[in-house]
Order: C-alpha cells, then sequence, then structure tokens
C-alpha cells in the first residue's frame, strides 16, 4: 500500500508540476511583452535624463572655463558636448514617432546655438559685444532647456500609457496566479507533510549539532573568536574575545576590525593589507600590537582565515587572536639581559655602560627613557636621553637642560635616589605633570611628550645609590606593569655594579699612572733643588754672595713647586677615593685672588709676565676657602706658565646676584682646538713647540674642575692658539648642601 500511494504521489506530483509550468509560461509571455514596452519607454526616459546632464555638465565646465580666462574653454567643454550629441543621436534612433524626433532634433539646434554664443562670448572684443553675446547665450540656455523639458514630458506621457496597460495585464496575470498559486499550496502542503516527516530528525539533529558549537566557541575564553563579513566588520565575537579586548558583542558588532590595531598601523592601512594577504593567500598568521578598549595594547598572535562559498567567492573572515604579551615579554627579558651582559663585559668607560643599557630599554620596555647620575657634589645630571618619536626626545632635553630636577621638588627622582625603592605610576594624572612643572614654560614642555605612565628605578650597588632611570611611555600608547619593574630593577643592579667595577677599574689604572706622574713630576723639582743647593753651596765657599741669593731664590721657587705638586697629588688622591667634601665659610673671594697673585709676583717677575689684578669688591660667598685657593693657584700657575713673557690678568667680578666669576687669563701661545677638550681631563698635556719642556701632566686643571664643579660651578677655556687663553670659573655665592669635612682633614690640608 505504502508504495502504491507513492506512486500514485508522484503522479499526482508530475501533472501538477507540469499544469504549473505552463500557467507560469503563459504568465512569463504575456508579460515579458507588456515589461518589453515599459522597458523601453524607461530607456527613453533615462536617456532625456542623460541628455539633461550632459547640457548640465557642459554649462558647468563652460562657466569655470570663463572665471579661469576661456583659453581652455573647448578642451573643457569638450567631452560633455560630444556625450551630449551622443546621446541625441540615440534619441533620434530610438523614438519611432515622427513627433519625439523633431523634438530630439529641436534640442541639438538649440544647443548649437548655444555653443556658438559660447564662442562668440570667448571672442568678444569690447564690453559691449560681451554683453551682447552673454544675452544670447542666456537665451539659448532657456531654449535648450525648454526643449529638453517638452521632450521629457513627452517621453513620461508615453510611459504612462504603457504602464497602464501593463495594469491590465497584471489583473488577468493575478487570476491565473492565483489558480496556480491554488495548486501549488496544495501540492506544497502535501510535500511539507513528507518533508516533515522525513526531514524532522534531520533538523534537530542539526540544531544540537549548532548547539554544541555555540557551547565549544563560548567556552573558548584564551582565545578571541571573530567571524568578519566581507566588508572587514564584526559579525560574530565569542566572550573570549570581550575578556582580551574589553568590548562587549553589543559594541562592537557591525565596527570595522581596524578598531583592534594600534592607531599608527590603522592610519598607514595594515588592516585592510592585512585581509588582503589572507585573501589572496587563504590564510595568514602574524603578530603585533593590538588595542583594548581602553586603549590600552598587548601583543598578539593572530591567524585570519578568508570564508569562501561553495563557488569560490569571498563570505568573510574569521579572526582567532591570542594575547602573547606575557610570553613575548619573557623572551625579550632574555634577550635583554643577554643583550646587557654583553654591554657589561665589553664596555669599561662606566657612564657609557649604562647609557648603552638605558638605550637597550626603549623601545623594548618603555617609550622614553632618561638616565641620572649622581655628581661628586650631590646633583643629579641626564647622562642619557631616549625615545622611540625623535621630536618628543628633543623635548625632554630641552626640559632637563632648562629645569633640571632638584630636592624637594615634586619629580619621584629625589625619593627614589633618597630611599633607593623604585616607584611606578601605571597613569599619570594631569594634575600630577601640573605639580612637577615649575613654570608654564616648563608644562608646555612636559605636555610635548604626552607622558601616560611612568617608572622611576635606582641604581644600587650594595648600600649606594649611583643613579637612577626614569622610563615613560606615551599617552595612549601602554602601561607598565609589575613585571616591567621587575626587569628595570634587575638590569638597573647589572648595570650599577658592572658602573662599580668599570670605575674602579678605571682607578686602578689611573692608580698605575699616578705612580708615574708622581715620579716624574717630583723627580724634576727635586733633581732641580739638588743641583741649586749644590751651586748655593759652591758659591758660598767661593764667597759669591750674590750668586748664593740668586740660588736660594730659584731653590725657594722650586720648592714652592714641589709643593703646589704635592697638594695636587693630595687632592688628587682624596678626589680618587670620592672623598670631595667641603668645609664652607664665608670667602672674600677678590681677597683671596689678592693673596694668590701676591704669592706668585716673585714668579711671574721671573717668567717675564705683567701680572695684573682686577677685583670688583664685596665678592663673598658661602666656600671652602683652602680648595678655592687651590683653584686659583692652578689656574694662575698654568698661565704664567704658557704665558711666559706675555700679561697676565686675574679678574674677580659679580656675574649676577646669586653668581661671582673669576678670570685667568693669558697672552702666551694658546692651547689648540682639539686639546680644548680634553685639558680638563687627568693626565692630559698640552704640548707646544714653546713650551713643551715645561709641560708636564695636566692635573692642576683637572683638578680645578673637579674643586670647582663640588661648590656647584662651572669652568670653561676660550682660547685662540697663539692669542693666549682665558678660563672662567662660575661659582653660585650660596652652593647647594654638601657634607662637611672632618676636622682632621681640614687641619691636614691646612697642614
Amino acid at each position: 500500500m505504502a508504495r502504491e500511494d507513492g506512486w500514485g504521489f508522484g503522479a499526482s506530483l508530475v501533472v501538477a508540476f507540469v499544469l504549473l509550468v505552463v500557467a507560469v509560461s503563459a504568465l512569463l509571455t504575456m508579460r515579458g511583452s507588456v515589461q518589453s514596452r515599459v522597458m523601453e519607454r524607461s530607456l527613453d526616459l533615462q536617456e532625456v535624463g542623460q541628455l539633461v546632464r550632459a547640457f548640465s555638465d557642459k554649462v558647468s565646465l563652460s562657466n569655470s572655463a570663463l572665471l579661469a580666462g576661456g583659453q581652455s574653454l573647448v578642451r573643457d567643454t569638450e567631452q560633455a558636448r560630444r556625450r551630449f550629441l551622443e546621446t541625441a543621436d540615440r534619441l533620434s534612433t530610438r523614438l519611432d514617432a515622427p513627433e519625439d524626433q523633431a523634438l530630439v532634433a529641436e534640442v541639438r539646434a538649440a544647443e548649437q546655438v548655444h555653443d556658438a554664443a559660447l564662442h562668440a562670448l570667448l571672442y568678444a572684443p569690447t564690453p559691449r559685444e560681451q554683453k551682447l553675446a552673454r544675452e544670447q547665450l542666456a537665451r539659448a540656455h532657456g531654449r535648450v532647456r525648454d526643449a529638453q523639458a517638452q521632450l521629457e514630458r513627452k517621453v513620461q506621457v508615453r510611459l504612462a500609457q504603457e504602464n497602464h496597460a501593463a495594469l491590465l495585464a497584471d489583473r488577468w496575470e493575478t487570476g491565473l496566479l492565483l489558480l496556480a498559486s491554488l495548486l501549488g499550496l496544495g501540492l506544497a502542503s502535501a510535500l511539507a507533510w513528507v518533508l516533515h516527516r522525513r526531514l524532522n530528525p534531520l533538523r534537530r539533529e542539526a540544531a544540537a549539532s549548532a548547539h554544541r558549537f555555540q557551547a565549544l566557541v563560548e567556552g573558548v575564553r584564551d582565545y578571541a573568536l571573530v567571524l568578519l563579513d566581507a566588508r572587514g566588520r564584526v559579525a560574530s565575537w565569542n566572550p573570549g574575545a570581550e575578556r582580551i579586548k574589553g568590548w562587549s558583542e553589543a559594541e562592537v558588532l557591525g565596527r570595522p576590525h581596524s578598531v583592534f590595531y594600534a592607531s599608527e598601523e590603522a592610519a598607514t592601512g595594515v588592516p585592510e593589507r592585512e585581509l588582503a594577504r589572507a585573501l589572496r593567500d587563504g590564510r595568514l598568521r602574524t603578530e603585533g600590537w593590538r588595542q583594548r578598549k581602553d586603549g590600552s595594547r598587548f601583543w598578539a598572535e593572530v591567524s585570519i582565515t578568508a570564508l569562501r562559498d561553495e563557488d569560490g567567492k569571498p563570505q568573510g573572515f574569521s579572526v582567532v587572536t591570542r594575547d602573547i604579551t606575557e610570553q613575548r615579554r619573557n623572551e625579550r627579558v632574555q634577550e635583554l639581559l643577554a643583550e646587557a651582559g654583553r654591554v657589561f663585559h665589553q664596555s669599561l668607560d662606566p657612564d657609557l655602560t649604562a647609557a648603552e643599557v638605558a638605550r637597550l630599554l626603549v623601545p623594548e620596555v618603555a617609550d622614553g627613557c632618561i638616565l641620572y647620575l649622581l655628581t661628586p657634589a650631590g646633583e643629579l645630571r641626564p647622562r642619557a636621553v631616549t625615545h622611540v618619536q625623535p621630536e618628543r626626545e628633543a623635548s625632554l632635553w630641552e626640559a632637563l637642560r632648562r629645569f633640571p630636577p632638584r630636592a624637594g621638588m615634586p619629580p619621584a627622582v629625589w625619593e627614589v635616589m633618597r630611599t633607593g625603592r623604585s616607584r611606578m605610576d601605571v597613569q599619570v594624572e594631569p594634575r600630577d605633570v601640573e605639580a612637577s612643572a615649575e613654570t608654564d614654560e616648563h608644562l608646555l614642555l612636559i605636555e610635548r611628550v604626552a607622558i601616560g605612565s611612568s617608572m622611576v628605578v635606582p641604581l644600587r650597588a650594595g648600600s649606594e645609590t649611583l643613579g637612577a632611570f626614569v622610563l615613560l611611555t606615551a599617552r595612549g600608547h601602554r602601561r607598565f606593569a609589575q613585571a616591567d619593574q621587575v626587569l628595570v630593577e634587575e638590569l638597573a643592579g647589572r648595570a650599577a655594579l658592572a658602573l662599580v667595577n668599570a670605575r674602579l677599574l678605571r682607578e686602578a689604572r689611573e692608580a698605575v699612572d699616578l705612580i708615574a706622574v708622581t715620579a716624574h713630576d717630583l723627580g724634576n723639582p727635586l733633581h732641580a733643588l739638588q743641583l741649586l743647593l749644590s751651586k748655593v753651596q759652591r758659591a758660598r765657599e767661593a764667597g759669591r754672595d750674590e750668586d748664593v741669593r740668586q740660588g736660594l731664590v730659584a731653590a725657594r721657587g722650586q720648592a714652592q713647586r714641589l709643593g703646589q705638586l704635592l697638594h695636587n697629588l693630595l687632592d688628587l688622591s682624596r678626589l680618587s677615593s670620592g672623598k670631595r667634601v667641603l668645609d664652607a665659610a664665608p670667602v672674600d673671594l677678590g681677597e683671596l685672588a689678592r693673596e694668590v697673585v701676591e704669592r706668585f709676583a716673585e714668579a711671574a717677575a721671573q717668567a717675564g709676565c705683567d701680572l695684573k689684578l682686577e677685583v670688583e669688591p664685596g665678592q663673598v660667598g658661602q666656600w671652602d676657602r683652602i680648595r678655592l685657593d687651590r683653584v686659583v693657584t692652578n689656574l694662575l700657575s698654568n698661565a704664567l706658565k704658557f704665558g711666559r713673557g706675555h700679561p697676565v690678568t686675574v679678574s674677580v667680578s659679580a656675574l649676577d646676584v646669586e653668581h661671582t666669576r673669576l678670570r685667568v687669563r693669558d697672552e702666551g701661545v694658546g692651547i689648540a682646538p682639539e686639546a680644548q677638550r680634553r685639558v680638563f681631563e687627568r693626565f692630559e698635556r698640552e704640548r707646544t713647540r714653546k713650551a713643551e719642556a715645561e709641560a708636564g701632566y695636566g692635573l692642576g686643571l683637572y683638578i680645578a674642575r673637579q674643586l670647582v664643579e663640588a661648590h656647584g660651578g662651572v669652568i670653561h677655556l676660550e682660547s685662540v692658539p697663539g692669542r693666549g687663553a682665558t678660563f672662567t670659573v662660575d661659582l653660585p655665592r650660596i652652593p647647594r648642601p654638601v657634607e662637611e669635612a672632618p676636622r682632621a682633614e681640614a687641619s691636614s690640608l691646612q697642614q
């Protein structure tokens, strides 16, 4: 019975299908004829519209060309006029009625009159003729518009007639369609009953499979699973994507996937290029920075797969994203530590060692880095400044140069130096930036850097703090985490140890040099002193009193030179051990300079130098008298040595309300430009043909610089070879607080 029912159902289905095909064929034939006529009239109306637009384009272009001088009128309007004429030719061919063709001919004639009026206006020599040409052009323009309007109304009337005929045909079609629909409804009901019985189990299985897949997708928390449509807009969003990227599904659906990229990458078209590569290759695996809803960034591993239908047509993309920031951070930590180890082992310059580590931190850990090193005078000075953006690096340098960090100011670097503990601000608030600025100009320089997050890490070796790293991230880029602080503290500790080791190695080498310097510089005056004393003894035995007197004077000079060398070596020993302590008290620098000049009067006469002193009264400050005496003595001794036979001038004057200036000038051989950068370094010699035999090692200038900087001052040199040299010392009258020297040390210096 089931088989017979099946054959009967099949035969009925075939008969119904044949009847349906016949009815539909009749309907399609009738409707096709009517629709064809309606389509022809619609195309006629469309061509009329194109004719109107072509003429409007010509008018606009001609007006623009006339405003520009009219030289390019023909070239600018040529294409629009050719389109107008081609459209008019097509209308003449399509329109069968004579009256329609006459209207087209009238439009063409009016356009020719308009074109002639344009050329007449272009070549009109006088204002009167130009006015007549404009009036003729306006009349021609109106005539063209009227003719186009008549033609358009005519075509619209014919289209309305065809639409009315199509409406009548639709009524007949509706009856036939209703009959076919009733038959199809019966067949569809029977077919639906059969399909329901056969396909319902399949439907339940498909629903269960979709539910299991949805549960699997929503259960994935460590991966962001995103579906994009063919235009790259979000079509599906799983909970893992919400956890990693911060957007909810309602917030992100329909948005372009470029919102997940860093702003600079989105601006350069990186998202579109990656989708194009995935579409071309089928799949793309890549890594890079991605952006969360709150603006923070994470390093992502991304897999993009192009989705296509059975015909190969693109349907969209599936994007699987995994946050591998910590994994990459761990890898970079190992790489940075290895690179830092290489730097520590290869570099022997202490400052360069720490500066190289500062450059390693950018851009891997931070966008910007400032390395401060503590000077023996207790000042924090920037040793290295680097930033991923050169213009922001320049702003940092400018801010540090004009507004250095000072104790008691809001910047956290002094707090870190005092406590020895790191400080991290995950998000720098605008009020914190305003509090750290000394002036409005300082605030402007800081705001140019756009600090979003900051971290200050000390360079500690044992209980000693040598300096600090200041790390910065750009606003809206990334924020520091605890892992960043641990990494930088590890690098800072290694850098501090390397800094101490490098300094110890340098001091050990300099100690060897010091022995050689001592043997050389002490041997010469001792040998000269022995020769002079022998000469004095022979002169005394021979009764030559004048020779005895001269010999004693020369011996006294050698003894003074020997004493000065001993003082310099003593100061050098203390400087090498880091004991640059001061015993500050009120000192009149003018009176001190006068004492030194009087002490060198005899030496100046022997050198043939006219020694002058220029003092401005009242130059009193809180200084260490013994150390300043050493500075003036070394500078004046150097001037007499290289200015032999020329005038030497010592001057003391006020630089401003808070500073005093000391100058020692000679008019001797001068110092070559390439040597001026090294004269303040330890053991440097400036050799000249005239004074090579007396030059000696440059301990005096090195010690003078160290002692001046211990007072918070600066010393610099100006010299032209053959025209002498000028050493200038600028001292603050109230130096920054320094440690008092022990009494025993002060007494030993006085002795």
